[in-house]
């Protein structure tokens, strides 16, 4: 039971601080991403759509898994240049075509549930490749630990990225005050545009992880969007205090699927609702308490400089 909670919570954790990165890297220059979890569709939708013939032509394991994550990544840019386009371009509420992203992702996943789900079920065993997958022993697995550590290193390089290099500042001040760093002669748009595509690969990559650990597909990613959301409101936009939340926020993710609580007499409907009522309580509890960048949310107008 250990190893089951151990590999849940790593892998629920890499995807969480993966969305949760994706918020950051969006925000962090001005563009609010609500559409998070509409992204994570797509990017379960792309891995399905590649996962079948590359995992029935190759053998199973690390290479093959990267080789369809970064195609699923590349792919999912297609949901950042949409919203990219409408809030960098058109100047439209970052809000409500964050909340179109979600809307066409979740249909466009649910329609291509069962064609998609029949293809992967039928010609690749998930299950079994995962359990030989870098097996170490007691239930634990060497790719839960190592696609978490990898997380944490990505984790690691965006917080020296924004906090050590001239980039990364200029970056980061996009975000507070656009319209000083233009009149620097740096261009704004280029990196917002380069921030909402980065973005939204994170966020593919979370919904290929997604479809990874859960071994099917159903449409959904059963709203780990918003938690990652809240995951990012927790940790008030600071990247070392997020990869923090998001392992607290894995555990209890985990909980209801390991049966643990359920062995402890709480209720299945309590416990799989548990992340979602954290999520609401950890929304009200620090969004008046923490602040997001100054400028994120206001299209950015070189005219008012």
């Amino acid at each position: 039971m250990f190893g089951l909670i151990f590999n849940y919570t790593l892998l629920f954790g890499a995807i969480l601080l993966f969305g949760a990165l994706s918020g950051v890297i969006s925000e962090r220059v001005g563009i609010v991403n609500i559409g998070i979890d509409g992204m994570m569709c797509f990017g379960a939708v792309f891995f399905g759509i590649f996962s079948a013939p590359l995992f029935k032509l190759s053998q199973f394991g690390p290479g093959t898994l990267i080789m369809v994550l970064m195609l699923t990544m590349l792919c999912t840019t297609i949901a950042g240049a949409m919203h990219a386009f409408a809030t960098i371009k058109l100047k439209a509420n970052h809000i409500i075509s964050g909340t179109a992203i979600n809307s066409i992702g979740l249909p466009l996943a649910m329609f291509l549930n069962n064609p998609l789900g029949m293809s992967l079920y039928n010609s690749v065993n998930l299950n079994a490749g995962y359990s030989d997958f870098l097996y170490v022993g007691s239930s634990i697995y060497g790719s839960s630990i190592i696609i978490f550590v990898i997380a944490l290193l990505v984790a690691g390089g965006i917080y020296f990225f924004m906090v050590f290099t001239k980039t990364g500042l200029r970056y980061c001040a996009i975000g507070e005050n656009p319209n000083a760093v233009d009149a620097q002669g740096i261009n704004v748009h280029k990196y917002q545009w380069c921030g909402v595509i980065v973005s939204s690969m994170f966020a593919g990559l979370a919904g290929g992880l997604f479809l990874f650990m859960v071994h099917q597909f159903q449409g959904n990613t059963q709203g780990l969007g918003y938690l990652s959301l809240a995951i990012l409101i927790a940790g008030g936009w600071k990247v070392e205090w997020i990869a923090i939340v998001s392992t607290c926020f894995a555990l209890f993710t985990a909980l209801p699927k390991t049966v643990v609580l359920t062995n402890m007499g709480v209720p299945n409907a309590v416990s799989y609702a548990l992340p979602y009522l954290i999520t609401l309580v950890t929304i009200l509890a620090f969004s008046k308490r923490v602040k997001p960048p100054a400028h994120t949310g206001i299209p950015f107008d070189k005219e008012q400089r």
